[in-house]
């Protein structure tokens, strides 16, 4: 498959291949095999399929260490097993990005009006991704 093919056409392959794989799932490894594309393709495909996916009516494209990419019609479990670990990376970045950035800010220029609104609507944000992540 050369350059410049539509994002459209990788995410077309990928979803057959994923729809003959139920309710198994395959792997970046497997899923460049059995759609003849590479790994980057894969994942523009992969990130086309996840976009139009629910215009589709289709289920949504998980993904977890066990089972690689699926897309399961009811398994309302793994897709809120993966929405949790979504939101647990996200929370981990945010975390990260207003200890390394945010405070040395802070610090810096404490009564700066920019950094304050900046660290409370942050802290707003961390405080709703922790939540979701661990969400029962």
């Amino acid at each position: 498959m050369g350059r410049g093919v539509p994002a459209h056409v990788h995410a077309e392959a990928i979803l057959s291949a994923l729809l003959e794989a139920r309710p198994a799932g395959l792997t970046i490894v497997q899923l460049v095999a059995a759609t003849e594309r590479t790994r980057a393709q894969v994942h523009t495909g992969l990130a086309h399929l996840r976009q139009v996916a629910a215009a589709k009516g289709l289920p949504p494209v998980t993904w977890d260490k066990t089972w690689g990419y699926r897309m399961l019609d009811d398994a309302p479990e793994v897709w809120i097993g993966y929405e949790r670990a979504f939101f647990e990376s996200v929370h981990h970045r945010v975390e990260n990005f207003i200890a390394g950035i945010l405070l040395p800010h802070q610090k810096k220029k404490p009564d700066d009006p920019y950094i304050r609104t900046v660290m409370a609507q942050m802290g707003a944000i961390e405080s709703t991704l922790h939540l979701l992540a661990n969400l029962e």
